[in-house]
């Protein structure tokens, strides 16, 4: 190569584009490497800073405005030249994310009512990288005022425009009847009206929440003007001792006949 542009006289400050590689990742993330002849001595004047986009810096006929620079590298060449190779990160199309990637991964005894696998999702965003981290809050409406329960990140229905598997069953909190409610379902048997006295509230003794599909891993990293995401959702069980075994199993056949008191879904 150095042969061809030593023949050819460049200009101070002069880039000529000789080579475009691009590739593709999994999530749609797209990678392109321009590789330009510039002068040696132009090396510190000419290299692209970080994050400053393909529309503004490369030669090439086709401008991508969601492709930032990521890397940089100079390679010394015959001559008095030297190679600028120059990497972008992000999307060469206008508008639009791409397709979420989904796989599931086989997991010893994380299953509770879907096989023993976590869902496994990887996608690029552009939402801030921090709500990626936060967490939910789920409200109950149960006897006429809401039960208020942080949890994990649940799985959504879909990411990026692609369906994510459903849940093995539907979202529940589940639960025996509290004190208060067996006084008043004893008032109304025995006398035949409701207990219209003040019921103070007592905790369940038995219950259970399955919220399905949580996230249970995330990583993700800065690529460009996107993030790019691996997010990991396993089945959430939480229930009182008597639905676990010795072992600290769930024991499925205790939770699939429990079917006393109130049934919540969300």
């Amino acid at each position: 190569m150095s042969a061809v542009i030593i023949n050819t006289a460049l200009n101070a400050g002069q880039k000529i584009l000789r080579k475009t590689q691009s590739s593709s990742e999994v999530d749609g993330l797209v990678t392109i490497a321009e590789t330009y002849v510039i002068r040696s001595q132009d090396a510190a004047s000419l290299e692209p800073d970080r994050n400053t986009s393909h529309a503004s810096f490369s030669t090439a006929t086709n401008k991508y405005g969601r492709m930032l620079v990521e890397t940089t590298r100079v390679e010394p060449l015959d001559g008095d030249l030297a190679e600028l190779i120059v990497t972008y990160v992000g999307l060469d199309y206008a508008s639009g994310l791409p397709p979420a990637y989904i796989t599931v991964v086989g997991q010893p005894g994380v299953g509770v009512f879907g096989a023993d696998a976590s869902v496994v999702v990887k996608y690029i965003s552009q939402d801030s990288l921090f709500d990626a981290l936060k967490g939910q809050v789920l409200s109950l409406a149960i006897g006429g005022s809401n039960l208020i329960l942080p949890t994990k990140r649940l799985m959504p229905t879909s990411i990026n425009g692609t369906a994510m598997p459903p849940n093995p069953r539907q979202r529940e909190y589940r639960r025996s009847a509290n004190l208060s409610e067996i006084i008043a379902a004893d008032a109304a048997l025995n006398r035949g009206t409701l207990f219209s006295g003040s019921i103070s509230f007592f905790a369940p003794t038995i219950e259970w929440l399955y919220a399905g599909y949580v996230q249970t891993g995330i990583s993700f990293a800065r690529r460009g003007s996107f993030n790019q995401v691996e997010e990991q959702f396993t089945e959430y069980f939480r229930g009182t001792d008597g639905f676990y075994t010795t072992d600290g199993i769930i024991n499925i056949n205790k939770v699939q006949s429990f079917n006393r008191g109130y049934n919540f879904p969300f």
